[in-house]
């Protein structure tokens, strides 16, 4: 990666959307050398892919949470963590039943908890089933804390001045 790669790195973080030739005049590049220095960030795993900024209470989701889960420690099941277990099955239930809040981000963490879940529901009863009931039927759950989202300024909204440097 070399600093042409970093600032078109910087002009598709701040417009997912732009044309290759729009590209090349912001990075003051010929647009066939930009085509292939953009296919090789995606193909090399820098560009892990696009996605559009959503308004999630225009979709009903009306409250975002955080939830803190703690494992219940245990031998791993091939090469899966019981972190990573639990992860894919919550996920896979939250995506399958309707009644169920959509959960947006899972991350294995570190400190008194092992894994941050981002949480998506339309309404109170939504987030109060999740974690009263089905967070309570998982017996690898020893304790969850949740951390109720009041306004989110910064969401969604990507370093505009942010310039990646290259390390040599």
């Amino acid at each position: 990666m070399d600093e042409l790669d970093a600032r078109i790195l910087d002009e598709i973080i701040k417009d997912g959307r732009i044309t290759l030739t729009e590209l090349a005049k912001r990075v003051k590049a010929p647009r066939t050398t930009l085509t292939s220095r953009f296919k090789k960030l995606v193909e090399s795993g820098y560009v892990k892919g696009f996605t559009a900024i959503i308004n999630y209470k225009k979709l009903g989701y009306q409250l975002t949470a955080f939830v803190l889960v703690q494992i219940r420690r245990g031998k791993p099941v091939g090469d899966k963590s019981n972190q990573e277990i639990f992860i894919e099955n919550i996920a896979t239930e939250s995506e399958s039943r309707p009644d169920l809040p959509w959960i947006e981000e899972a991350h294995i963490i570190t400190g008194d908890y092992d894994i941050l879940l981002k949480v998506r529901a339309r309404n109170m009863d939504e987030l109060t089933r999740f974690l009263v009931t089905e967070l309570a039927r998982h017996p690898d759950v020893e304790r969850t804390h949740t951390l109720m989202v009041l306004k989110s300024p910064h969401e969604g909204l990507f370093p505009m001045n942010k310039v990646f440097s290259v390390s040599p």
